[in-house]
């Protein structure tokens, strides 16, 4: 794996995204195993979506069938099963703070799909010099991240290590465990950055992919319509979708594959930092060097 690098380095040391070597590799493992612990792959995270996902529709139900933009509806599921995971509770979609939660994400990623962005990317030097969105890009940042660790706080307060309750109690108690290791690399500071991660990778990502299925589903009938027919016969309309229906239901998951194909969700991919000089066909890219893939191309 190359090491990944950071323009907004103030902000994205920690974590998972953007950390490299044992920091990385941590954070990454404790996050997997620890939302396998939660339910990730498994029934119990299964009924958090579908009850997000009967949320959505109550939600569309209230537009009577009108026009309407459905992306803060769309955004608001994907939050909320993250919030269930690592706050133990999901937010109702008019609560002030999880909609100043999701403004400060969303103006973010808005901002992050900016040409200046990209100039940032290749040129971080100029962040410090010139004035731009990249500031209100950081200052939203660190919004969200003073509202995770005023929630890491409460658990602090709570925490029972006999009974961990979602992700923050589990990192708690792992940073008790390791209290004793000074180059332990389960801090609270670590612990605000992985959770911001977590909404981050899982968020907009998701309801960008919603949003897409949908409108690629307005745009070609025909499919929908096939959908439509294979949900009726395999589902019907008196329970929820469950993943044991995905062997019964090719159409459907060929669907969704093809979306996901289709749509390009993050075309420049990440920024790496190349671990050891390495020579890719006449070129040499010595170590240190930062490199983007491009996966859109």
């Amino acid at each position: 794996k190359a090491a990944r690098c950071s323009s907004f380095s103030v902000l994205f040391l920690l974590g998972i995204i953007f950390s490299t070597g044992k920091r990385w590799k941590e954070m990454r493992r404790f996050s997997l195993l620890t939302l396998r612990n939660f339910g990730m792959g498994k029934r119990s995270i299964e009924d958090c979506v579908q009850k997000e996902a009967c949320c959505i529709v109550e939600e569309l139900r209230k537009t009577n069938a009108s026009p309407c933009d459905p992306t803060f509806i769309l955004g608001c599921a994907p939050c909320n099963v993250i919030c269930s995971i690592v706050f133990q509770n999901r937010f109702q979609y008019e609560d002030k703070n999880f909609l100043t939660l999701m403004e400060r994400f969303n103006e973010n990623f808005r901002i992050a799909s900016t040409p200046w962005i990209q100039v940032c990317n290749s040129f971080p030097f100029l962040i410090d010099y010139f004035p731009g969105t990249h500031n209100k890009f950081l200052k939203n940042g660190a919004f969200i991240k003073s509202y995770i660790l005023e929630k890491v706080k409460e658990h602090q307060e709570s925490l029972d290590i006999n009974n961990p309750r979602d992700f923050i109690d589990c990192f708690l108690i792992k940073m008790e465990q390791e209290k004793d290791n000074q180059q332990s690399e389960f801090t609270v500071e670590n612990l605000v950055s992985t959770v911001f991660d977590l909404f981050v990778a899982g968020t907009h990502t998701t309801s960008t992919t919603l949003r897409y299925g949908l409108l690629l589903l307005l745009k070609h009938p025909e499919v929908t319509a096939k959908v439509q027919e294979e949900i009726d016969r395999v589902i019907g309309r008196h329970r929820s979708p469950c993943m044991q229906d995905r062997s019964h239901m090719p159409y459907m998951d060929a669907v969704l594959h093809e979306i996901q194909r289709y749509i390009d969700l993050i075309p420049n991919g990440l920024l790496h930092t190349v671990t050891s000089d390495i020579k890719f066909r006449n070129y040499l890219i010595p170590k240190g060097f930062k490199i983007k893939v491009m996966l859109g191309a």
